[in-house]
């Protein structure tokens, strides 16, 4: 299928360019076929570089970043797979004085790659004394995913990491050039982004921050967020995050839900799906908006789950729900 795999493994590297790599190994579903060719990028030169490249040899590709929020096909992905490993955070600019501790900063401006995980972005901004972040604490998934699809914990709160960009430097898959832009391009909403729609990666991006007044109540905070989130969701298991995007306001309102709540693991619950079991996959019973993988689960296990539930939310409810999760490869049967 790929003419130019001599040439791709000069420009990436021979002993770093794999082919036939099982994907379940780098997703949290631990689900997935094989990727025709796959490169580990661990700086965000070597993204851009194998973006050009897939580019230059008009390579089928994608990116992964952490793995989360992703169903990848069965069959896997007949391409190129670059993996986005470029770890990296520093302070760009401060206003006020800042000594080795982060000490005095009135506000800061925070340079990210984003193969960065967003755990670890929340980590070093907490460190620094500065807020905003703290909500991704224990989120997973890197900041190219984040941004991709505006990542939150509780939407209640209104706290999205696209509130908090300033610019970020995109690849467009299309034209094969990068460019900067501000925030105002993402054009960021609930679970939705601009790039989702134009394909195009995040390289790099830069997050203003105020300082906190206290930085251990800052801490406690995000570690309350994390305590809350372990016990309302499934931890120690191979699943993908939330499989859905929660209902409309309207919808809430319709249904009369209790306290108008818009959580879509609420509404399945309420089909009495909970537990229910394809397969080794199956809707957990936590929080239904999660599927978890029990064991060997296929990817067309989760996929009839899915289609499970939407169906069944359509006909009892008059529900489209709309996933929140990103498939990866070929589903057609």
């Amino acid at each position: 299928m790929i003419q130019s795999l001599d040439q791709i493994k000069e420009v990436l590297g021979p002993l770093r360019v794999y082919e036939n790599e099982p994907l379940k190994k780098h997703t949290y579903f631990k689900i997935g076929g094989p990727a025709k060719l796959f490169f580990e990028a661990k700086s965000v030169d070597d993204l851009k570089l194998a973006l050009e490249t897939a580019h230059l040899y008009k390579i089928p590709f994608v990116v992964l970043g952490g793995g989360a929020n992703v169903l990848v096909s069965d069959k896997g992905f007949d391409g190129f797979v670059i993996k986005n490993r470029a770890e990296a955070i520093k302070l760009v600019g401060v206003k006020g004085t800042i000594n080795k501790h982060g000490r005095g900063i009135k506000s800061a401006l925070v340079w990210a790659a984003s193969g960065t995980l967003m755990n670890q972005l929340a980590r070093f901004t907490i460190d620094q004394g500065l807020a905003g972040l703290e909500f991704l604490l224990s989120v997973p998934g890197t900041i190219g995913g984040g941004l991709k699809i505006n990542a939150h914990f509780e939407v209640e709160k209104g706290e999205f990491i696209g509130d908090r960009v300033v610019t970020a430097s995109l690849f467009n898959p299309k034209k094969g050039d990068f460019k900067n832009v501000d925030q105002a391009y993402f054009n960021f909403a609930y679970d939705s982004s601009k790039i989702q729609k134009t394909g195009e990666i995040v390289l790099e991006a830069v997050f203003r921050l105020n300082t906190a007044s206290d930085k251990a109540d800052l801490w406690q905070r995000a570690m309350d967020n994390v305590k809350r989130r372990n016990q309302e969701q499934p931890i120690g298991v191979a699943c993908s995050g939330c499989i859905f995007r929660n209902i409309s306001d309207s919808d809430a309102k319709r249904l009369a839900t209790p306290r108008l709540t818009t959580s879509t693991g609420y509404i399945i619950e309420s089909l009495g799906l909970k537990g229910t079991k394809i397969g080794d996959a199956q809707i957990s019973a936590s929080h239904a908006n999660f599927i978890i993988n029990t064991g060997e689960a296929k990817a067309q296990d989760v996929l009839e789950l899915i289609n499970l539930i939407k169906e069944k939310a359509k006909n009892t409810y008059g529900l489209n729900l709309k996933e929140e999760i990103f498939y990866i490869g070929d589903f057609n049967e």
